[in-house]
This record gives C-alpha cells, sequence and structure tokens, in this order.
C-alpha cells in the first residue's frame, strides 16, 4: 500500500490491566487494579503528546473498558461521540469490524475491547507495515496497548487484510 493521501484510522485499544475477580463478582464488573490505572494514565499522556482525535469511541461495556477510557477521555482535544457497546464484550471478530463499519462515515474510530479479540482482529486487518510491531501484537497484545490501523478506503469498507500498521504502542514501553 503507497503512501495515503486521506487515510481513515482504527484505533484499536485493549483495556488496562484489571483485578481478578473477587468472590461472587462477575467478570463484567471486574476494576482496573494500580498496574492498570498507571498504564492508562501513561497511554492518555501518549495519546495526549500525539495529539489524536476520534471522531467516534465505541468501547466495551466492561468495567475495566470502561475505566480504561475514562482515563484517557481527559487528555483528549476535542469531543468524541461515545457508544458503549456489549458486542465488544461479548462477541468475537465480527462485532468489532461491524462496530467500524458501522461509523464508516468517520476518518477516526476508537474501540476499546479485550483480548484474545483484539489481537485476532488486529492481525486479521493488517497488510503490511512494521515487521517488528506486528510481530509485538503477535507475541501478545499488551493490556492497554494501542494499535494505529490506516486504511485509504472509508472504514465502512474495511476488509481483512487491508490496513497498514501506521503504530503500535504498549504503555510499558512509555515509561
Amino acid at each position: 500500500m503507497s503512501a495515503l493521501s486521506h487515510s481513515h484510522r482504527l484505533y484499536i485499544l485493549r483495556h488496562a490491566h484489571s483485578s481478578w475477580a473477587l468472590p461472587g463478582q462477575r467478570d463484567h464488573q471486574r476494576p482496573l487494579d494500580a498496574r492498570g490505572r498507571k498504564e492508562a494514565d501513561r497511554l492518555a499522556e501518549f495519546i495526549a503528546r500525539k495529539g489524536y482525535r476520534f471522531d467516534v469511541v465505541v468501547c466495551s461495556t466492561a468495567k475495566r473498558a470502561s475505566e480504561t477510557y475514562d482515563r484517557i477521555r481527559p487528555q483528549l482535544r476535542s469531543t468524541s461521540r461515545e457508544e458503549d457497546s456489549d458486542a465488544l464484550y461479548a462477541l468475537g471478530v465480527e462485532a468489532y469490524y461491524d462496530a467500524a463499519r458501522r461509523h464508516g462515515d468517520c476518518d477516526a474510530v476508537l474501540l476499546v475491547g479485550h483480548n484474545p479479540v483484539i489481537e485476532e482482529f488486529t492481525l486479521s486487518l493488517i497488510a503490511d507495515g512494521d515487521p517488528a510491531a506486528i510481530e509485538a501484537i503477535r507475541m501478545g497484545f499488551p493490556t492497554c496497548g494501542l494499535a494505529v490501523v490506516e486504511f485509504s478506503k472509508p472504514l465502512g469498507a474495511i476488509e481483512l487484510g487491508t490496513g497498514r500498521l501506521r503504530e503500535f504502542v504498549d504503555p510499558h514501553d512509555l515509561g
């Protein structure tokens, strides 16, 4: 894929590190732990430095995902439309494709979700990009990791293997 004249970007974020479920607690209700809060804060600072903006944020309804986004939101320069999604918590790769395509008129969409689906989804999109970054994703998408995948076509038309991995951020490498 050559340089893109007008790119459409999908930002794919795995929630930050969370605590184990307490006895009687549903998986959906697991909160971030201290490590996860630090990861999310580091990533939020990175996003602010890069000046990333999102037209829409689609976030899993799981507590650990919403808490991750809550820690990032104050660093955003512009207000994004926000949508909660049970599908990003409960369903597979196709739910992530659906969420991205549903906002196909947007130039920048952030999806906040869970592994192993995040990893599978991201790898299914990528046609090229930095080989070391692609290998890092294959080795396991870290908590609070962020992949930036760029497309030459609108997000409504994304398909398998049509994206370019523009950037991959592991918050553990940020400080």
